[in-house]
């Protein structure tokens, strides 16, 4: 337990002293100088000390020693300034450089926006333009079917469909040949078409004289890849096959 007294005789020149104490039956106590804290501030008579009492080679002493007066002027330095002094305030660099963070936070969110603005119209001239090609390329298929059944004359829609999209895909049809021609060209197409999925079916046969009807060889032209049998080009299979 720390014991209350105050300095009553220091000697600088041989640094010890003596401290008359408040309570107790002790009345002096010596100390050293060494034990007392901030040894360059030399104790003065009359300071109030705070310290326990400690035995040293059959003396008495006091030790861990408080400097109460030292400790009371510095919380009252720290706690009110000195008269006169400035209040600190914020460095104008530093406050130069905070509006300058701000001016370029702005101009990043700026850019962001436009960038997003810009991407948006983009995907939408896309979506535009996909739109646009498939219009046109169900005007082209609708304007082949019509140029179809001028040439052929009233046959099912599917025949007409399936042949416009065999000509978007780049085949050709042949318009010079006889009307009469190719309306039985056009009926033996829908014929085989009709049989597609009950009969036919592709394998490693390509002559006409492996086909079993018309309707087949027309079929197997249509669908399948590798044959021989329209060496003209013109879409109608087998022309110079007697059997049929």
């Amino acid at each position: 337990m720390l014991i209350q007294g105050k300095v009553k005789t220091y000697n600088a020149e041989r640094g010890f002293g003596f401290i008359a104490v408040e309570e107790g039956e002790v009345k002096d106590i010596f100390f050293h100088i060494k034990d007392v804290p901030n040894s360059s501030i030399e104790p003065k008579v009359g300071e109030n000390l705070k310290f326990i009492i400690v035995e040293d080679d059959g003396k008495f002493k006091a030790d861990r020693i408080v400097r109460l007066d030292i400790q009371s002027a510095s919380a009252d330095s720290i706690a009110a300034p000195p008269a006169g002094a400035k209040k600190k305030t914020a460095s104008p660099r530093y406050k130069k450089a905070g509006h300058k963070s701000q001016i370029l936070s702005g101009i990043a969110v700026i850019i962001l926006a436009v960038l997003v603005v810009t991407g948006y119209s983009k995907y939408q001239d896309y979506r535009t333009a996909e739109q646009l090609k498939a219009q046109q390329l169900i005007m082209e298929q609708q304007r082949i079917v019509s140029e179809q059944r001028e040439a052929l004359g009233d046959l099912p829609e599917e025949v007409l469909s399936e042949q416009g999209q065999r000509n978007l895909a780049g085949e050709t049809y042949n318009t010079n040949k006889p009307r009469s021609e190719k309306i039985s060209a056009s009926i033996d197409q829908q014929n085989g078409v009709r049989l597609a999925t009950t009969q036919f079916k592709c394998d490693e046969r390509q002559h006409c004289s492996q086909m079993s009807s018309r309707a087949e060889a027309v079929w197997y032209v249509q669908n399948c890849p590798n044959h021989k049998m329209d060496g003209d080009g013109d879409g109608i299979p087998c022309e110079n096959d007697s059997r049929w």
